[in-house]
């Protein structure tokens, strides 16, 4: 715990990362433009994956899985407008803990794109999503301390070092979403001063995103 420590209060002493992190272009649409490009690496990834076991769902062709696949992460955000129908904290919770479930079985159905859509865009997409954690990791620490990102940190590394990259790159990608989904719908909702039209607004982004992801899927497979 305490080399994680020393590390992350060098790099918040550090008067670069204080410039950058205070911009206010940065703490005003950092996590939205974030969100939108993680989306844009979910419809790409979706659409790159061979899928060579559809999704079981009773009454659906299984030749349209990933489309559901697609509509799903353009949706899950909806999930929060559950506590406006029924004002039940509860069921807000449980709706919540349901949708990111789903997606993160969602996330560990689909395989690895294809070799062929192994290109500088895919090594384009992981870096972002590495350097985006990295920031993630240095946020939280700030804001809830160090114990659950060393936690975090230490078992990503593990799974690594046991030969496991794919299990751990999936953890950083769902990690990204999660919390840029969550620190961007609250922008939206301090920005446009409703909750409904924010999640609103939060899906359209993520279709929007996830539609130009497809196509770049398209041209990577090509």
């Amino acid at each position: 715990m305490q080399p994680f420590r020393i590390v992350s209060n060098t790099i918040n002493n550090n008067q670069y990362y204080r410039r950058f992190s205070q911009n206010p272009l940065v703490m005003n649409w950092g996590w939205l433009f974030s969100f939108f490009m993680i989306s844009i690496f979910n419809g790409w990834m979706i659409f790159a994956s061979n899928i060579d076991t559809p999704v079981n769902i009773p009454f659906v062709p299984e030749d349209i899985s990933r489309q559901l696949i697609v509509i799903y992460f353009a949706i899950f955000p909806l999930a929060a407008t559950v506590y406006i129908i029924f004002k039940n904290t509860t069921l807000l919770v449980a709706s919540l803990i349901g949708s990111r479930a789903i997606l993160a079985a969602f996330l560990c159905y689909l395989p690895s794109p294809q070799s062929s859509a192994l290109n500088p865009l895919f090594m384009g997409f992981l870096g972002f999503n590495i350097l985006l954690f990295i920031f993630v990791l240095i946020f939280v620490c700030k804001t809830r301390g160090e114990v659950v990102p060393a936690f975090i940190l230490f078992f990503i590394a593990t799974l690594a070092l046991v030969g496991l990259e794919e299990w751990a790159f999936r953890i950083v990608w769902y990690s990204n979403l999660v919390v840029t989904v969550n620190k961007s719908g609250r922008q939206l909702r301090n920005g446009l001063d409703s909750f409904d039209a924010a999640m609103l607004s939060l899906t359209g982004i993520a279709a929007v995103a996830l539609a130009i992801g497809w196509v770049m899927g398209g041209f990577s497979r090509v």
